[in-house]
């Protein structure tokens, strides 16, 4: 018979449930047989076999046992538990907390979220005996937060391959505070280190920090701070600061940095910024944690605001750049530009716009050279369409331009005027044959005459620009396909010219471009001219692309010219565990390398394992690491090997 009791302790409800009850009013004790049930709020305890005290509120469970609190669940041999307390211990046991499981000879449920294991291990494998898990005397794991491990051995297939006096994990799965997972390692620059010890701060919805430490053998302490808000989407950014006091040969070298941005809406405006400060030339290659930043020779900050008026819009920028092996900078103080809105008049379209510079170079030697800019244009077209078959437009465009050179107390510019009329048309073609799959082939060609003329109207402190006349001509080819009634476009072969009667040479070299758009995975474009009067060609400009998945690899290449630069990739599975990656960047021209990459990756199950070679230059490195899949912060990377077993 199945058997239901109800009582009230304190205003929460206790349930049990069981085929069986018995209850001893000695010794205030409820036993529950087969399917035994009990309930409190949030926590939840099932067992072939349970007793509750009544006065003391404990609940006992043998031989197996689940208890589900909230979402957790932890499953044993036997359980004793305090629900006032909602304290407990038990033995033999298997809890899953977020991304693995963690199992115990002893378990300690302590109040709130934490548990304490004695003699356990902690493993993302699935499996009833796990490939891999790393094992603690004792161990801290707080829900949602860290998990802390004393005397931790990590163990692969029984073998132990790795040992720690400590270590620590996250195991959040929302955005939460707590302490981050450090890294330590060893390399023959830096020597033993420990990075990144750091706390995480979540203050709000809106903001955290990041506070963290670096303890590095031969270079001293850095710490930093990383501080990120992002409200509304309207008010967003983050600041970054490190400090280290760096370990020298005559004492101590103070260094650091400081890099941000910064973006917000205020009354319409947008204001967008970005800095980077260091304190010397080579900190970046000092503190370098990819090749990037090692090649970082530049500081640049930035201040832009901008809005937009009925009449148009505005925008000014503050930017500064500071090149660390020169010392040469160079500063923009500001730059205004201010657009209006494009009008219609009696049909033509005018738009206008002008732009104020101050520019302040630094060289070498730390001599101050100020340039001022200022420019206005002003243009107006208007299109006409003859019978529909021909296009005719006309365009006047109005440059004013004055400078300001360093040195010199005379500012000068000149206004020049700038007219152009086009006369095109569209002839279809389109062919009346199908070839294999190819239902139609399509030939439009676009052909055009017109002229230029430019004349300066005003000068101000400088020599006349002399005016220009010229006849213009070009014709367009585009060319597609129809496959299944849909139209593909294959090519677009365009050429052009001038010829001014003015002039010695009146007619300017033929220039010639093709387009082929991606079709059948290869893009390409190329660009020459041709000289009449030499009867040459100058040297052709292209870049050609490619990209294909063949037998599941995928292959890319592209090819500049003159440059000769051929950059080439290959990715794919060598085997159903093994994958690859191999990029290369071939110079022709001087017959080198410019850089190479390959990495190995290799699926363990729950673990991955990576290894990469890259070089650039004379400079070449290589690396390894091994992650869990579900916690990628529990790695092992060569600077970790090189801790316990370093090269020099």
């Amino acid at each position: 018979m199945l058997f239901f009791l109800f009582l009230e302790l304190d205003t929460t409800r206790i349930t049990f449930k069981g085929k069986f009850l018995i209850y001893i009013a000695d010794s205030n004790k409820v036993i529950l047989f087969d399917s035994a049930y009990v309930k409190r709020g949030n926590i939840q305890l099932y067992s072939d076999t349970i007793e509750y005290f009544t006065k003391t509120r404990i609940v006992k469970a043998r031989p197996k046992f689940k208890l589900v609190i909230d979402t957790s669940t932890i499953i044993g041999d036997s359980l004793t538990y305090l629900l006032d307390e909602q304290e407990g211990l038990a033995f033999s046991t298997r809890n899953y907390i977020q991304k693995g499981w963690l199992n115990s000879n002893e378990l300690y449920k302590l109040k709130g979220d934490t548990i304490y294991v004695k003699n356990g291990y902690f493993t993302t494998c699935n499996l009833d005996t796990p490939h891999s898990a790393f094992y603690g005397t004792e161990m801290l794991a707080i829900r949602n937060d860290m998990a802390f491990v004393k005397n931790v051995v990590l163990k692969i297939r029984g073998i132990p391959v790795l040992y720690a006096p400590f270590w620590m994990f996250p195991l959040k799965e929302n955005r939460s505070s707590g302490f981050l997972a450090p890294n330590f390692g060893f390399n023959s620059i830096d020597g033993k280190y420990i990075r990144n010890l750091a706390f995480y701060w979540a203050i709000n919805n809106y903001m955290d920090v990041t506070i963290y430490f670096d303890i590095v053998e031969r270079q001293g302490i850095r710490s930093g701070i990383n501080f990120v808000y992002n409200v509304y989407k309207k008010f967003n950014g983050n600041i970054n600061a490190n400090f280290s006091n760096d370990f020298i040969f005559q004492g101590i070298r103070r260094r650091y940095s400081f890099e941000g941005n910064h973006n917000q809406e205020f009354y319409k405006f947008r204001i967008s910024s970005r800095f980077s400060i260091v304190s010397d030339q080579s900190y970046f290659q000092d503190y370098a944690e990819n090749k990037n930043q090692w090649l970082k020779t530049e500081t640049y900050s930035y201040l832009q605001i901008s809005r937009n008026f009925f009449f148009g819009g505005f925008s000014s920028n503050f930017d500064w750049t500071k090149n660390l092996i020169t010392n040469q900078s160079n500063l923009n103080l500001p730059n205004l530009v201010i657009t209006f809105n494009s009008l219609n008049l009696l049909g033509f379209l005018i738009s206008q716009n002008s732009s104020f510079n101050q520019n302040i170079f630094i060289d070498s030697l730390g001599i101050q050279h100020k340039n001022l800019y200022f420019n206005y244009n002003f243009s107006a077209s208007k299109p006409f369409n003859i019978l529909n078959i021909l296009k005719l437009s006309n365009s006047v465009n109005l440059p004013f331009s004055t400078k300001k050179i360093s040195n010199d107390s005379l500012w000068r510019g000149n206004l020049i005027m700038n007219y152009s009329s086009n006369l095109s048309t569209t002839i279809y073609g389109r062919s009346l044959f199908q070839i294999w799959k190819i239902q139609r082939f399509y030939h439009d060609i676009t052909p055009s005459i017109g002229i230029s003329y430019s004349k300066s109207l005003l000068n101000i402190n400088t020599d006349t620009i002399p005016s220009n006349f010229n006849y213009t001509y070009s014709i367009i080819n585009q060319f597609s396909i129809k496959i299944n009634n849909k139209k593909y476009p294959i090519g677009t072969l365009s050429l052009g010219g001038s010829y001014n009667p003015k002039s010695s040479f009146p007619f300017s070299p033929l220039s010639i471009n093709l387009v082929l758009p991606r079709f059948l995975n290869i893009s390409a474009s190329f660009s020459t001219s041709y000289d009449y009067y030499t009867r040459n060609f100058s040297q052709i400009n292209g870049n050609f692309n490619y990209s294909q998945s063949i037998f599941g690899y995928n292959l890319s290449a592209s090819m500049s010219i003159p440059q000769n630069i051929l950059n080439f990739s290959i990715s794919g599975k060598l085997t159903n565990k093994w994958s690859f990656n191999y990029s290369t960047s071939r110079d022709f021209n001087l017959g080198t390398f410019q850089g190479q990459s390959l990495s190995l990756k290799r699926d363990l199950h729950e673990w991955t394992a990576e290894i990469s070679y890259s070089s650039i230059g004379i400079f070449s490195a290589y690396d390894f690491r091994i992650y869990l899949i579900a916690i990628p912060e529990i790695k092992i990377t060569k600077g970790l090997l090189n801790l316990f077993f370093p090269t020099q």
